[in-house]
């Protein structure tokens, strides 16, 4: 009888323990905090382990000044989309996270995001008009996906000590006296040298001992001169790709060429003997680094004397913008409070040591037009050098362009048809013009239109 009387407690406490686990997404019975009911937020994010870092401060300072709103942060460093994709399938997606540009546009048309117009339209606080222009990413009229947590632009890097040793005038870093590609490839060609000393412009040099290369790129920005160029992948009446226009040719053709003709620049396989740009540029395995200014956190602990000018031009001073948006899930229980914390998020007060440390740039205008504002990051060492609010700050503002796959469709299908047609560029196989020739019609036969740019 014991015995039974002590089995019918235990499984009474059982049970008890089971119903005290239900009735909220808290993990018990409803709570209060400060007289109003608790909420749990569950945020996600990639990133490094510095970025995980402060993405868990930013967590915690949300609910330091809203108690009663706890945000749970998941740190997912790899294969972020397959494994957002589980959560999704099961039912479980994070509450708020950033996501790659075409595949957040996807998501938001299949029903999987928020439309944020239903929050920014409304808001007193955060409107579009107090954000720089190309932040927010439409998947439809008056649909808004997301809006670009931090923006990330492109800009010159280089060793300001090689220039110096050779002689050489710094890179400009105002739009307006940007050099021309001619002044760029002849730059380019003076501080690319082989092992005999020789630099680019000597009829001695030979370039299959090169020593030091001019510049390097990563290919996949194949398309950054294209906007230079007055020029766009897409086609004006945006029915198509654009990939047989001679001014999209001309201007990857200039990128092309500074590998397979001027030997400036390193080939894909080259590069893989080279460090990352940080260490290639410190190591003096190049001078100067087309590159986005994320660059910029590890060129400033690595202690070199470094620099930033603006992009070399075609026509006209452009730069392409590639910042990723953050979203909220169609889900989320609690929408009041996911953006309550996504605006929090926006908002670079709150990871400021990110974008002083030139990793991050902020998307509210009044941090590109406010001077106490913008010495707050733009001006901070080392993640900062001198000439950057010129030729990356004051470039994204006024001159910045997106990249084409905010707008394109598909683009993930078309991206695999013309990145392997340029892989016979870069190994001075082909010519843009024959690469693009050959797949037009077939990538063309992947376009499904575009998504509004507002």
């Amino acid at each position: 009888m014991r015995v039974k009387l002590l089995l019918w407690a235990l499984c009474s406490a059982l049970l008890l323990g089971l119903l005290s686990g239900c009735g909220s997404d808290n993990g018990g019975a409803a709570q209060t905090v400060d007289g109003k009911q608790k909420v749990t937020l569950t945020y996600a994010s990639w990133g490094s382990p510095n970025e995980k870092k402060v993405q868990e401060q930013i967590a915690r300072k949300f609910t330091e000044k809203y108690p009663w709103i706890e945000v749970n942060y998941m740190h997912i460093p790899g294969d972020y989309v397959t494994k957002l994709t589980t959560m999704f399938a099961a039912n479980q997606a994070p509450d708020v996270f950033p996501i790659y540009k075409a595949q957040g546009l996807q998501w938001a048309e299949q029903g999987k995001l928020y439309n944020l117009n239903e929050f920014l339209k409304d808001d007193k606080e955060l409107t579009p008009d107090a954000l720089i222009p190309n932040s927010i990413l439409y998947w439809d009229k008056d649909k808004i996906a997301g809006i670009k947590v931090t923006e990330e632009a492109f800009g010159l890097y280089y060793n300001a000590d090689m220039f110096k040793e050779a002689g050489l005038p710094l890179p400009p870093t105002k739009a307006q006296e940007a050099w021309t590609w001619e002044q760029f490839l002849d730059t380019a060609k003076k501080l690319t040298i082989d092992n005999n000393g020789n630099n680019a412009t000597s009829p001695a040099f030979d370039s299959s001992n090169v020593k030091q290369y001019g510049v390097r790129f990563d290919t996949w920005i194949w398309h950054l001169m294209v906007p230079s160029n007055g020029a766009s992948v897409i086609s004006a009446d945006k029915d198509k790709l654009n990939l047989e226009d001679p001014q999209v040719i001309d201007a990857v053709q200039k990128m092309a060429d500074l590998i397979t003709v001027h030997h400036v620049a390193p080939s894909p396989t080259q590069s893989k003997n080279i460090p990352s740009p940080a260490v290639a540029l410190q190591s003096r395995k190049v001078a100067m680094d087309l590159d986005g200014q994320w660059v910029q956190l590890d060129l400033g602990q690595s202690g070199m004397n470094y620099g930033v000018g603006v992009l070399p031009k075609l026509k006209e001073s452009k730069t392409i913008l590639f910042g990723e948006p953050e979203v909220i899930s169609a889900t989320t229980k609690h929408p009041k409070e996911a953006w309550m914390f996504y605006k929090f998020l926006l908002d670079a007060k709150s990871g400021l040591e990110m974008h002083a440390s030139g990793l991050w740039m902020p998307v509210a205008k009044e941090w590109y037009t406010d001077p106490a504002l913008i010495q707050q990051w733009a001006t901070v060492k080392p993640g900062h050098p001198e000439g950057y609010t010129d030729a990356i700050m004051n470039q994204t503002l006024k001159n910045g362009v997106n990249s084409y796959d905010y707008y394109l469709k598909n683009s993930e299908k078309i991206n695999a048809i013309i990145n392997p047609a340029l892989d016979q560029v870069w190994l001075g196989k082909k010519t843009v013009q024959q690469a693009f020739s050959e797949v037009s019609a077939k990538a063309n036969a992947e376009f499904k239109g575009t998504y509004p740019e507002k």
